[in-house]
């Protein structure tokens, strides 16, 4: 399930997919729900960096908190294990990225993943043959379809004067800067033929909401930014990198 956002230029898309919903198991609580945020480019276009300046708050908000794996988490996509994803629920860990969903894969989303699943029932809910186990609210199970493809080596995320901290260990419901990135150095390119890029998988009981900035490199080897509003010469505008309206974002201090 995509919720999609916007269409121009380099970018293609920017996308939010409903990855997994899980029953919370307690009578009135919310269902617990894992998005992925996907960015789609054009053709021979690089991602470098997803950043906040001074002018360009990058903010990313749940109505509640982000939920955190904190036995095999993680705060970075290419620092999950591929090895230990069935150990603990770790596959719906809160993290950043530029494209690795772990060590040893590529997020895509899963509607377009067609090599099946290593996730297991359990931990993870799922079928195992004509019955389903666990309170799992997504119509089809992570152990059929895992939004997972194998890839090595994964894009390295460099963080620059970045700290995402209600990640891993730490329970909040926002995460922002206006001086920082995360960032891949000398940008990427998707490996699939859609140049599609997952930057955050982010689970909650909330809602979502986000405004986001991106560098991009363009054919010709020039770099762009793309920025959620204010525009400074130079720069795109792209609306798109805007999302959800649950809490008005805060202006960044000029």
């Amino acid at each position: 399930m995509t919720k999609q956002v916007c269409q121009a230029q380099a970018i293609d898309s920017v996308f939010v997919e409903v990855y997994h919903v899980q029953e919370s198991g307690v009578p009135g609580e919310p269902p617990i729900t894992t998005y992925r945020i996907y960015v789609d480019l054009a053709p021979d276009h690089e991602l470098q960096m997803v950043y906040g300046d001074d002018k360009h708050q990058l903010r990313l908000f749940t109505s509640t908190a982000f939920l955190n794996d904190t036995m095999n988490g993680a705060m970075y996509g290419h620092m999950i294990d591929g090895d230990h994803l069935n150990s603990s629920r770790v596959a719906l860990d809160s993290w950043l990225t530029i494209g690795a969903a772990s060590d040893a894969h590529w997020g895509v989303p899963r509607s377009l993943d067609e090599d099946g699943s290593i996730l297991e029932c359990p931990p993870y809910p799922g079928k195992k043959g004509m019955q389903t186990q666990g309170p799992c609210a997504t119509s089809t199970p992570l152990n059929v379809t895992d939004g997972l493809l194998p890839h090595k080596p994964v894009s390295e995320i460099v963080n620059f004067n970045f700290n995402p901290t209600y990640l891993r260990k730490v329970r909040g419901n926002f995460i922002e800067t206006t001086n920082g990135a995360w960032a891949v150095l000398g940008g990427t390119k998707g490996v699939t033929d859609r140049n599609l890029f997952l930057i955050a998988q982010l689970t909650t009981t909330g809602s979502l909401a986000f405004r986001l900035n991106l560098q991009i490199e363009t054919p010709d080897h020039q770099p762009v930014k793309y920025v959620a509003g204010d525009p400074a010469p130079g720069e795109v505008l792209y609306q798109g990198l805007n999302y959800g309206s649950e809490r008005p974002l805060s202006a960044p201090s000029k």
